[in-house]
C-alpha cells in the first residue's frame, strides 16, 4: 500500500486557497450507529445513524486568512464549500469535499512570547454528504476562451448514487461558465450533467445530479472571458 509524507495538502475554503496558512489539517467523517438489538439476537446489532463531517485545523495567523475566517463564522449561516486535497493538486489526485459552516475560530490559539502566533479552526457539515472524489481541473490561472480538462474514467452512476462537482474560483476577472459532461466512450456522444452558475467573482459551488447514468467517462469544460484561477473536483457516491 502506498504511503506519503504530507508536504502539499490543499485546503480550499469557498473562494479561497488557504493551505499556505495552515500546518495541521484533520478531516473527520463519522456516523452515529443506533442500537437495534432485539430478542432473539445473539450479538449486539446496530443500524446506521446520522453522518457528520468535521474539520479541525490550525496554523500561523496572518491577516488575509483571518479576514476570510472571520467573515465565515456560523452567525453568517451561509454554507461554505470545503475541499481538502490530501496528497497534491495534480489531475486525478484525491479530493474530499463537502459543505460546512464555521463552528469555532480561535484567532489566538497560541500566543507564547517568542513563538509564532497561532490560530485554530473547527467546522461542521451542513447537511451535505462528504464526497471522496478526484481533481479534474488542477488549480491554475486560465485565460483561454474555451478549454476542456483531460477525460477521466470515473465510472457510471447507479440509481442510488449521484455525481457531485465542487468548483472553487480563487481569482476572477471577467466571466466564467463551467459544465460537467459524461460520455459512454472516450470520447463521443457526450451529455451535459452539471451546469455551474456563471462566476464573475471569487466563490465556490457544489452541485450534484442523481443517477442512473450509465456513462463511465467524465470531463469538465469551461468558457471564459478574462482570467480566472479555479479548481474542479468530481466524485460519485
Amino acid at each position: 500500500m502506498a504511503t506519503f509524507v504530507q508536504t502539499n495538502v490543499g485546503l480550499y475554503w469557498g473562494g479561497y486557497s488557504l493551505a499556505s496558512s495552515f500546518n495541521a489539517i484533520a478531516l473527520n467523517l463519522s456516523n452515529s450507529p443506533q442500537d437495534d438489538t432485539v430478542y432473539g439476537d445473539t450479538f449486539v446489532s446496530n443500524t446506521a445513524g446520522l453522518s457528520s463531517v468535521q474539520l479541525e485545523a490550525e496554523g500561523f495567523w496572518e491577516s488575509a486568512t483571518d479576514s476570510v475566517l472571520q467573515s465565515g463564522l456560523a452567525i453568517n449561516v451561509a454554507d461554505t464549500v470545503l475541499s481538502v486535497t490530501p496528497v497534491d493538486q495534480a489531475a486525478g489526485s484525491p479530493s474530499l469535499f463537502s459543505k460546512v459552516t464555521t463552528s469555532a475560530y480561535n484567532p489566538i490559539s497560541t500566543g507564547t512570547v517568542g513563538s509564532m502566533l497561532g490560530f485554530s479552526l473547527s467546522a461542521e457539515g451542513r447537511g451535505e454528504k462528504s464526497v471522496s472524489g478526484e481533481i479534474l481541473v488542477i488549480p491554475a490561472t486560465y485565460t483561454s476562451s474555451s478549454e476542456t480538462a483531460t477525460n477521466a474514467s470515473i465510472g457510471a452512476v447507479s440509481a442510488t448514487q449521484s455525481v457531485y462537482s465542487a468548483l472553487h474560483v480563487t481569482a476572477a476577472s471577467g466571466t466564467l461558465d463551467v459544465i460537467v459532461e459524461s460520455a459512454p466512450s472516450n470520447w463521443s456522444s457526450e451529455s451535459t450533467r452539471i451546469t455551474h452558475t456563471r462566476f464573475t467573482a471569487v466563490g465556490a459551488e457544489m452541485l450534484s445530479t442523481a443517477g442512473a447514468i450509465t456513462d463511465a467517462y467524465w470531463r469538465v469544460k469551461w468558457t471564459l472571458s478574462g482570467s480566472f484561477d479555479f479548481i474542479v473536483s468530481l466524485g460519485i457516491i
